[in-house]
């Protein structure tokens, strides 16, 4: 999740308490998702009541996908969740402007009623990356799939930081995820990821044990902060090197 709305509530904002209108909810087997449209940032992907991202939101994207551009090879990228397909389309896009080569983007999402929607209601942010015959999209377990995949050029975690699975601190849920990560890149792959906003009431704390764990696992590690618009706050952005 995003931006819970406890973390909004802490921010108020001329521009977020504007009025929505509800374009289409759904309840799918994993969650309730609603596509709301809103008069400054368009249309909105909003799953158990938690904003997830907007139209407006591109540098999100940008800021997720710009590490790729390291690579002088990068043919081979897996996207974690980003089932709204804005990461996918960036890439996509990015690459082809660039005219840099890719023969393979997997993305992985729990939730086939999120893709579903976000074709439907949120062009501007996918646009047509579903269909891209590059693409290989996987409605399933994302943890569960980079637990076996191998020799990736790149990986893009776009999840949640709270731990999966009950009973699992977060500190052992990043530690973990961090390691498959790991296993899943060829030497020298790098791994790019969301972190958090501003307004975290743990924020030095999270981004502590991220840093730690990526220490662990990876070099060159680097960060950079984006003014996400309809966050309406700073986000973090962490990127990092596989050794080799």
């Amino acid at each position: 999740m995003i931006l819970t709305t406890d973390q909004r509530e802490q921010f108020p904002s001329q521009q977020t308490q504007l009025p929505t209108q509800l374009l289409e909810q759904r309840q799918s087997n994993w969650q309730q998702i609603e596509i709301h449209h809103h008069p400054i940032f368009g249309n909105q992907l909003i799953i158990d009541g938690d904003l997830q991202i907007s139209e407006a939101d591109l540098a999100y994207n940008s800021a997720m996908t710009a590490p790729l551009l390291t690579l002088s090879d990068c043919r081979d990228i897996a996207i974690l969740g980003g089932g709204d397909g804005g990461v996918l389309n960036e890439i996509l896009m990015t690459f082809d402007r660039l005219e840099k080569p890719c023969d393979r983007i997997t993305l992985i999402d729990i939730d086939g009623d999120v893709i579903d929607l976000c074709q439907r209601w949120m062009p501007k942010l996918c646009g047509n990356a579903f269909n891209d015959p590059r693409a290989q999209i996987i409605v399933g377990d994302a943890f569960a799939w980079i637990d076996q995949a191998r020799n990736l050029d790149a990986v893009i975690y776009d999840l949640t930081m709270d731990p999966v699975r009950e009973g699992l601190s977060r500190s052992e849920f990043i530690q973990d995820i961090l390691g498959k990560v790991h296993r899943s890149l060829r030497p020298g792959g790098v791994f790019s990821m969301q972190a958090c906003g501003e307004w975290l009431s743990d924020r030095e704390q999270l981004l502590s044990e991220l840093r730690a764990s990526l220490g662990n696992h990876f070099t060159n590690q680097q960060e950079q902060t984006v003014v996400i618009p309809s966050y309406v706050e700073m986000w973090t952005f962490l990127t990092a090197r596989k050794p080799g």
